[in-house]
């Protein structure tokens, strides 16, 4: 698992010297309490530069590298990302970017010189609204079923579309940087109608047999890749330690 620290409200200015040490003891604090669990492969400072300040990227990483040495580090997840730690991370809807040349803002481009892992932090987000028994029957959410990226009418074509975009991943780990990607969500929430279950966990959307035969591509792509160029003797850099997988939130 990915272990997030928890964001700072984006909602408010940025913080203060006071608040920022506070979140740098706390960070600390959280990777100390969590170190022996096997489970995390991964320490993530930001969530899409939610109370992030421009000046403490490398100042944080080196501060969570020094307290466990043995797992890389994602400074930030989704945006704002200014080549500290050993990912590049891009969110998108519907469709991934994932260490790819084109990108979207506030993301940025993967730079394969920078020697850094390539992972789609989130991607998907396909709606679809099943009958009101299997939804969170709470009129807030029944007046903003449409408020999600993309709404689709039924399941077929929910499969349709979904699938769509696993197979730009799949594509994108075969051609050119990508090592993983996790799509959102494992199941409706009580404000978003896109997940693989509704609400009530009585319905799943995934066309199972389509779905794992995706995923198996994906595993494929790299080897598919290899393949097609000549394979190099020399020690891998961090781009290619991690086999391509898809992951669901």
């Amino acid at each position: 698992m990915h272990q997030d620290m928890p964001s700072m409200n984006p909602d408010l200015p940025a913080p203060r010297p006071g608040q920022q040490a506070e979140f740098a003891r706390q960070l600390k604090l959280m990777i100390t309490k969590h170190l022996s669990f096997p489970s995390i492969v991964t320490w993530v400072i930001y969530n899409e530069g939610w109370g992030q300040l421009n000046t403490t990227d490398f100042e944080l990483t080196r501060m969570v590298k020094n307290s466990d040495p043995t797992r890389p580090v994602l400074y930030v997840t989704g945006f704002h990302d200014h080549g500290a730690g050993d990912f590049h991370d891009n969110h998108h809807y519907p469709y991934p970017q994932c260490g790819t040349p084109f990108y979207s803002l506030p993301s940025s481009p993967y730079d394969p010189s920078r020697n850094r892992i390539a992972v789609q932090g989130e991607f998907g987000g396909i709606g679809h609204i099943p009958g009101r028994h299997n939804l969170w029957n709470v009129q807030s959410q029944l007046d903003n079923l449409n408020q999600t990226y993309e709404i689709t009418s039924t399941i077929d074509i929910w499969n349709y579309r979904a699938t769509r975009f696993v197979e730009d991943l799949r594509d994108q780990a075969q051609f050119f940087n990508c090592s993983g990607g996790v799509y959102t969500q494992t199941t409706d929430v009580e404000g978003e109608t896109n997940g693989l279950l509704t609400y009530d966990r009585r319905v799943l959307r995934p066309n199972l047999e389509r779905w794992q035969k995706l995923i198996s591509e994906i595993y494929a792509a790299p080897h598919q890749a290899a393949g097609k160029h000549e394979v190099s003797q020399a020690k891998p850099d961090k781009s290619q330690l991690l086999l391509p997988a898809l992951v669901i939130k």
